[in-house]
């Protein structure tokens, strides 16, 4: 069910090949002019017995996201990464140049982000559970990092200087808010635990 869902994308290339005992699946991104596949990057699910092993992939290079032993979690781990790696919908640039111009200003970044994202996804000004926060080191930099509903922290960024962190910090509450908007209700048929939404959404912050 999950790869059908993936292969009604048209922007997309799904291969699925079989080996014996042994099953890989493989998604491309298509290039828009042509329809061709660009084999450059991918993600890659692979099965070998019981586990289930997932790449993202550079040419011919492997990189290791994350292993399962559960085939159902782990085929939505890749539809959450595919989601991630080939989306078309990105941070505004337009956002990001009116940050940049802000320069120090913390007050105005805070009201500006709001804006443009909502406060139920970042915070400056105090640690906030499932959102992207920004704290301030003793060298007048920030630190940028993700605090899950556990209280593990996962570091995105250190020792940024403003207005660069303010431009770190509005990237990735834009991703957090795309997975809880447009990501998390294709998961809910599926009855995950927190847990596993959690890891997934690690998975799409990439951290």
């Amino acid at each position: 069910m999950i790869i059908d869902e993936l292969r009604k994308d048209k922007s997309i290339s799904v291969i699925v090949t079989h080996n014996l005992d042994h099953e890989i699946i493989t998604v491309y991104a298509k290039n828009r002019d042509t329809d061709s596949i660009d084999q450059d990057s991918a993600v890659r699910l692979k099965n070998f017995n019981s586990d289930w092993i997932l790449y993202r992939v550079q040419r011919v290079q492997e990189f290791l996201i994350k292993k399962f032993s559960n085939e159902t979690l782990a085929k939505l781990a890749l539809f959450v990464s595919v989601s991630r790696e080939f989306s078309s919908i990105d941070a505004s640039t337009d956002v990001r140049g009116e940050l940049r111009a802000l320069k120090s200003d913390l007050e105005a970044a805070d009201k500006y982000i709001e804006n443009e994202i909502g406060s139920d996804y970042y915070s400056f000004f105090e640690d906030k559970v499932n959102c992207i926060n920004l704290k301030l080191r003793e060298n007048a930099c920030y630190d940028i990092y993700y605090l899950s509903p556990t209280g593990d922290i996962a570091i995105i960024s250190e020792d940024r200087q403003l207005p660069s962190a303010f431009i770190v910090v509005y990237n990735f509450s834009f991703i957090l808010k795309r997975f809880k908007e447009v990501i998390y209700p294709q998961l809910i048929n599926y009855n995950l635990s927190s847990n596993q939404v959690e890891l997934l959404k690690r998975i799409y912050l990439k951290k």
